[in-house]
């Protein structure tokens, strides 16, 4: 076990930071023996997000086993963690990341789980669903974010229609959000009821992150 790892259990270890050629700045740390990706201000894989999609997950798994999915907003692929370790059943994927520096630090870091059934895509979100076959995956994972934003497009409805186009039957969407600014669950709930027949929310009790689950 390396010193950095042991210390950390006391107080967390920078093992790279930098800021990506997009300008997202971020550390690649050791908080409490576990490599951890995180933006200036949110922890983008393996802290709190982590268990935030491990919830989500266990909500999804509750209605549905999912065989293909989309992950929009990769970071260091925690979801892809997450799914390895839940689905016992054969599962593809395609993961979306913009940053092709995060890309790096995923494959350098954090590339623990097997990937050799799907792909992951360096591209931007609000483009890679207009380039993906339409009613292809049973579960598409929303978590994109700048720093602890989410973009205005993706709170657009012509958004999520896509994303809904890209659902095969009976699929479900699902969306992360936090309370930061910038960020109207009300109007956010709006543009939902416009696109999706159903959907419903649920709050992680310790890190407050609302998920949205969404379905036609």
């Amino acid at each position: 076990m390396s010193s950095k790892k042991i210390i950390s259990y006391v107080y967390p270890q920078v093992i790279e930071e930098g800021t990506t050629e997009l300008g997202q700045k971020y550390e690649v740390n050791y908080e409490n023996g576990i490599k951890v990706l995180n933006s200036e201000n949110a922890n983008y894989s393996f802290g709190s997000l982590h268990q935030i999609m491990l919830k989500g997950i266990d909500e999804v798994l509750k209605k549905k086993k999912p065989s293909r999915i989309l992950v929009l907003g990769l970071g260091a692929g925690s979801i892809l963690s997450i799914m390895q370790k839940k689905f016992k059943w054969p599962y593809t994927f395609t993961a979306v990341e913009i940053d092709a520096d995060i890309v790096r630090l995923k494959l350098m870091y954090f590339n623990e789980e097997n990937t050799d059934n799907g792909e992951i895509l360096c591209l931007d979100a609000n483009k890679a669903i207009y380039q993906l076959k339409e009613h292809s995956y049973d579960l598409i994972v929303d978590d994109v974010f700048w720093d602890n934003s989410i973009p205005d497009f993706c709170k657009e409805e012509d958004y999520l229609r896509r994303n809904k186009v890209l659902l095969a039957e009976g699929g479900i969407y699902m969306r992360n959000t936090m309370d930061t600014e910038g960020m109207n669950h009300k109007e956010y709930e709006k543009q939902l009821s416009k696109v999706f027949s159903s959907f419903y929310s649920s709050k992680h009790p310790v890190f407050k992150n609302k998920i949205y689950f969404c379905q036609d």
